[in-house]
């Protein structure tokens, strides 16, 4: 015959011999299970059978999204190919949607919005297509047509969507000549979430082409983020800032990328005044707390080794340079005391330099009662090796820079620094998040920014209510225009800032994207360890935009793109 003889599934039965042009052959499932891809092919005259090869499976059997991701970008590459036809793929780029800087994928995104899906997996699913199309390119210049469904496949008032995709067809002239029926012009891929969905209609909806899956069956949206997450090839993203993975089986760096903590390895004493704030042994691993949810980071270390490990946290903000708090480091100490862990995968770089801010003073306003100066304090911890991009190393994004501004969706070349100060920190209360060394589990309240203030109204004066600042006679010489504020009770209770936090970034998120905007300085009480933090418990933290052109200087040849 004209084809070759096509196989039978596992759990079907088939008819038909004849497999010669125009010959047929139809399938059919034992009872209980369901078909997916072709019940009928037809042998073309090009000797390769009509539709999809079929198979039968279990309705409570769910696809990997490990298979899923190879299956799908396995078929999608097929079409892109297509679609640029004067480009070439290597065999490793056909298994992912490759990312490069202005290449971009044309791809219709349809979610199904009736009564058979409850409002919360409806959001859910939106969210998870939200970070597709954000870690995807855009603007493809193709003819093809990509339309990916998310649905349960059952039909509710509005009526079944085949008789839409039928149209769908026939305005691009799908299927209308046997000669030329433009199957590759449109691929449809149906993505069914759960235990409920129906089967048949999934089959209906999706394409059917030789030796490609079009149908896949996942159990739960976690399922669905993770496949996304395997689709992206990022070899020439990875080093964009404010990136990380999200989907309920990363690992912990994965989840923050930019995560560091700093200590110094000096065999000095070093007393409560010299690290307020990061001068406690903490052997607990960090945990990021958002929106109610606590996530463990392992912690890239610096380390003071002689009388007790002192850590501070901190944050990548290019190849070669920490960002993190002055105080974490004694006046004396060296670059080559100093140790910077950045995981397992990253190892420990060397240190080449120090650069606390010049004008940090620790000791600057003793004759006013004011022991301990927390104004600048913020320094740069320049490694000897640039940390190469990976899941697990990526930068922050620094405010007022082009990467920023990019991943903010503005044109680099248009944006300025106020726009992005006004997006990234606006004068009113706003969620953000830094990371906190708090025992995973432990309840109390450390880790979350649930609200946010610049240092205004009675979040400053609570700051002359640190035991430390007892014989302070004015708020100004505590607090100073540079200091961000967190804590408190008002308008919703804060959880506060912990020992060994200090140096830590305070982040703002913005679409799937994650941007510095301080440094985490000092605390009014240590209250971690209290069941309940009173009401004038606040925190305060250095904002970037105050130190820019220090910044600025320092990172000058980091290609960070400063704007003016």
């Amino acid at each position: 015959g004209a084809c070759p003889a096509p196989g039978v599934p596992p759990g079907a039965s088939k008819e038909g011999s004849h497999y010669g042009v125009e010959g047929r052959v139809r399938y059919r499932c034992r009872p209980g299970l369901r078909l997916l891809g072709s019940a009928e092919r037809v042998c073309t005259e090009s000797g390769v059978w009509s539709g999809t090869e079929p198979s039968c499976r279990d309705p409570l059997s769910f696809d990997s999204p490990e298979d899923v991701a190879a299956s799908f970008l396995a078929s999608l590459a097929q079409a892109v190919e297509v679609a640029e036809a004067n480009g070439t793929l290597g065999a490793t780029e056909k298994r992912r949607i490759r990312l490069a800087p202005g290449a971009a994928l044309n791809v219709y995104l349809v979610l199904d919005a009736s009564s058979s899906v409850s409002e919360q997996d409806f959001e859910l699913a939106r969210q998870a297509l939200q970070e597709l199309v954000r870690r995807t390119p855009q603007n493809t210049p193709t003819t093809r047509h990509v339309l990916v469904i998310m649905t349960d496949g059952r039909v509710n008032m509005g009526g079944s969507p085949t008789p839409v995709i039928n149209q769908i067809r026939e305005l691009l002239s799908i299927g209308r000549d046997p000669r030329n029926d433009r199957e590759d012009f449109l691929d449809m891929y149906v993505f069914g979430l759960g235990e409920l969905v129906h089967m048949e209609t999934l089959n209906a909806l999706a394409s059917h082409k030789d030796g490609e899956q079009h149908v896949f069956v996942l159990r739960d949206l976690g399922d669905l983020q993770e496949t996304f997450h395997r689709m992206i090839d990022e070899s020439e993203t990875l080093s964009m800032c404010g990136l990380a993975y999200e989907f309920k089986n990363a690992r912990d760096q994965e989840k923050n990328p930019w995560h560091v903590t700093v200590t110094s390895r000096v065999h000095i004493a070093v007393t409560a005044s010299t690290l307020m704030c990061g001068g406690t042994r903490v052997s607990r691993e960090p945990t990021r707390v958002a929106g109610g949810t606590r996530v463990t980071a392992a912690p890239a270390r610096a380390q003071r080794p002689g009388k007790g490990h002192e850590r501070c946290q901190g944050a990548l903000v290019s190849p070669y340079f920490v960002l993190t708090a002055a105080h974490c480091f004694h006046v004396d100490d060296q670059a080559h005391w100093i140790n910077v862990d950045l995981g397992a995968a990253a190892g420990a770089p060397g240190v080449a330099g120090l650069f606390p801010h010049p004008l940090y003073d620790l000791g600057g306003r003793r004759a006013r009662g004011v022991p301990e100066f927390y104004d600048y304090d913020v320094a740069l911890v320049q490694l000897q090796q640039p940390v190469a991009p990976s899941p697990t190393a990526r930068p922050l994004c620094l405010p007022c820079t082009e990467g920023t501004a990019r991943a903010l969706r503005l044109p680099p070349a248009q944006s300025s620094c106020q726009e992005q100060r006004q997006l990234l920190l606006p004068e009113k209360n706003q969620t953000r998040f830094f990371v906190s060394t708090r025992e995973p589990g432990s309840s109390s309240g450390c880790g979350c920014c649930s609200s946010w203030a610049t240092s205004g109204g009675g979040a400053r004066a609570d700051a002359l209510r640190a035991p430390l600042y007892a014989a302070a006679s004015a708020l100004d010489d505590v607090v100073t225009p540079r200091f961000l504020c967190s804590g408190g009770t008002e308008p919703v209770v804060d959880p506060n800032a912990c020992r060994g936090d200090s140096g830590g970034p305070v982040i703002v998120t913005r679409g799937k994207r994650y941007f510095q905007v301080g440094v985490i300085s000092w605390g009014v009480l240590d209250v971690c360890r209290q069941r309940q933090a009173p009401s004038h418990a606040r925190d305060f933290h250095v904002s970037l935009f105050e130190v820019l052109p220090w910044l600025r200087e320092r990172l000058r040849d980091e290609d960070l793109g400063f704007l003016p």
